[in-house]
């Protein structure tokens, strides 16, 4: 039986060359860049209507300084290489002006692709005041986004009720294989339907970031990027590198290389995260979690065995509640370290579930029983109320945006919400919005494979070799996507330097992946890394004071390190030490003081952004 510190040294040396030698089967067209458009003066001359964005009094609230956030809807062509050729679409922005003497303006993006960004500066502000102080501060939803004009994925109801369906993706059977072709077609066409689809991609949201800093007359762009917000930033700056100001790409996706290498890697980096720090979490707590096991081992036997009873309730038609599903929530709650305690409930919740299916769904009793094989201490870390919203058992005591991320932290999928609907059409050729399918983005950004047996032959592969999630990536819609992609070779030529964080142990995108991008542009970025990390966010309310120190030096003034360093970081949650992972990271650690143990606590509005951003990759 392999230990978690030696899972962790096999996935490490084992990644590589067999994601490496996957990905060249492709024989995809090598990317060049496009045309930069120049903005036309009537939207550059639009007017705009400013108001009170409806989250003003909730920034205020955590932040009484803070000034007021004003928000407005703004003109964009739906295609800047040609701005009369389609109707206009609408960009949704937050705008603050600094409270002191202003650096210039400070854009973010929480990733995704498709997180809607609106809150997230003045959010991160409330965690990091001065920011309100020294920058003029702007969010906005990327287009087909959020409150930006959304994009439709149109589909019908006798297109969705013919769809086959398959009791677990993890089962790699003929039926899973015509399941997953089915449903990648689906909705390659859905979104492709209106003329729209085309045109919601990584290049126009980038010319997107540059009309809005053009419009707000601002010499240069500041930027914090999350995850697919490095993706981004590392284009912006591609792009426009003579208007790039300060930088911060944090747990970065390979944005060097395409969208497909950056999917593949995720089967690996979500194991990780999941068997050398979750599971020995769970076990070191043992005497605060019921039932769950004292070492690894029996944690990993206990999931196993919940998970093989919920395929076998829903094979015999009992049960509504997925293995598959809980694979999909543990995922996403291990973006966070805080959302340990989260991801453990939701074990201890199908846990309870398969001890008393009658029902055939989770109910208020299942998540109440599980709440309580939880010890106050844990407990303290959640709460109850958010935890049955997770579930749509009760909603009680949270505010609207805290239970709509509780429950886009949840249960369904997109195909899951649509075949609802569909199951109440009056007609057959009833049209069905499947809703923003965020890989869109990735299908118009990288030229992807079109033979759907490649993929499954990759997911096949992937969950023999990693054993959790591996069979995650399925075919995607990509594979029928119908329009060429608008991608880049990102040279980065002319660019200042930029600020790269990324966590040794981050479950969405790969530490190998962030180094090798990096690797690619060292004349241009400086990489700080963070021993015996997985939080997936690293900088404002990291666990690494280092890191925190370093970006803040950088972010406020201009200061970035001689040369790429190493952080240390903070204890897991009720914890006092930092339990070591063998893991790519050499382990040249700074010290933390002890007091910053189990300390770091995020403003309620940011968790909120970024739990929606972490379910949303998963839908």
């Amino acid at each position: 039986m392999f230990t978690p510190r030696k899972i962790a040294v096999a996935l490490a040396t084992a990644l590589v060359l067999p994601l490496l030698t996957a990905t060249t089967a492709t024989a995809a067209p090598k990317p060049t860049d496009p045309p930069t458009p120049s903005i036309p003066q009537k939207y550059l001359d639009q007017p705009i209507q400013w108001s009170v964005c409806s989250f003003d009094a909730q920034i205020k609230a955590l932040y009484p300084q803070a000034p007021t956030t004003n928000c407005a809807k703004v003109k964009v062509p739906m295609d800047w290489a040609h701005p009369d050729a389609h109707p206009d679409v609408q960009v949704a922005i937050a705008y603050s002006k600094a409270t002191g003497t202003s650096k210039g303006l400070m854009a973010s993006n929480p990733g995704g692709p498709g997180g809607a960004g609106l809150t997230l500066s003045a959010a991160l502000a409330t965690d990091k005041p001065q920011l309100f102080s020294d920058f003029d501060l702007v969010g906005f939803d990327p287009r087909g986004f959020g409150q930006s004009t959304p994009l439709q994925c149109i589909t019908t109801a006798e297109e969705l009720n013919a769809l086959p369906v398959t009791p677990d993706y993890k089962e790699r059977t003929k039926l899973t294989h015509t399941v997953e072709m089915a449903e990648a077609k689906l909705q390659a066409d859905a979104c492709a339907a209106t003329e729209f689809g085309q045109f919601v991609s990584s290049q126009q949201t980038v010319y997107d970031m540059e009309f809005i800093r053009a419009l707000l007359k601002s010499r240069q762009l500041n930027f914090i990027g999350y995850s697919y917000g490095t993706w981004l930033g590392g284009w912006y700056a591609d792009t426009y590198p003579n208007k790039v100001g300060r930088f911060v790409l944090d747990s970065n996706m390979d944005w060097t290389h395409t969208q497909w290498d950056n999917v593949n890697f995720d089967p690996f980096s979500g194991q990780r995260r999941r068997d050398t720090q979750l599971f020995p979490w769970i076990a070191r707590h043992a005497d605060q979690i019921s039932g769950l096991g004292k070492t690894p081992a029996q944690v990993l036997a206990k999931y196993n065995g919940i998970r093989a009873s919920l395929v076998t309730l829903v094979k015999a038609g009992e049960s509504d509640v997925r293995g598959d599903g809980l694979d999909g929530n543990i995922y996403s709650a291990i973006y966070g370290n805080v959302r340990f305690i989260r991801a453990t409930m939701d074990i201890l919740v199908h846990d309870e579930f398969v001890k008393d299916p009658d029902a055939g769904t989770v109910t208020v009793q299942h998540v109440d029983r599980a709440w309580a094989r939880l010890a106050p201490e844990l407990q303290a870390f959640d709460t109850l109320a958010a935890i049955r919203a997770r579930y749509g058992v009760s909603a009680a005591a949270l505010t609207s945006a805290g239970v709509a991320a509780a429950q886009a932290d949840s249960v369904k999928s997109v195909l899951a919400d649509a075949r609802e609907t569909a199951a109440k059409a009056t007609s057959g050729d009833q049209p069905v919005n499947l809703g923003a399918i965020g890989t869109t983005v990735r299908c118009n950004d990288t030229a992807w494979n079109t033979d759907p047996k490649f993929y499954l032959k990759e997911a096949d592969r992937m969950a023999k070799k990693y054993s959790f999630f591996g069979y995650m990536n399925g075919v995607p819609m990509c594979a029928y996507w119908k329009y060429a992609p608008q991608d880049r070779k990102l040279d980065l030529k002319g660019s200042p330097r930029m600020l790269i964080v990324q966590g040794e142990l981050d479950p969405a995108t790969a530490y190998e992946g962030s180094l090798r991008t990096h690797n690619d542009t060292k004349q241009v970025t400086r990489f700080v890394a963070i021993d015996d990390e997985g939080q997936h966010g690293q900088y404002i309310g990291s666990a690494s004071a280092c890191a925190e120190a370093i970006g803040d030096r950088f972010v406020f003034g201009g200061e970035l390190p001689g040369k790429d360093q190493v952080c240390g970081t903070s204890p897991l949650p009720a914890e006092l030490s930092v339990y070591p992972v063998d893991g790519p990271v050499d382990g040249n650690a700074v010290p933390l003081p002890k007091s910053k143990a189990g300390s770091v606590k995020v403003s309620p509005l940011l968790q909120q952004t970024l739990d929606l951003v972490a379910a949303s990759t998963l839908r």
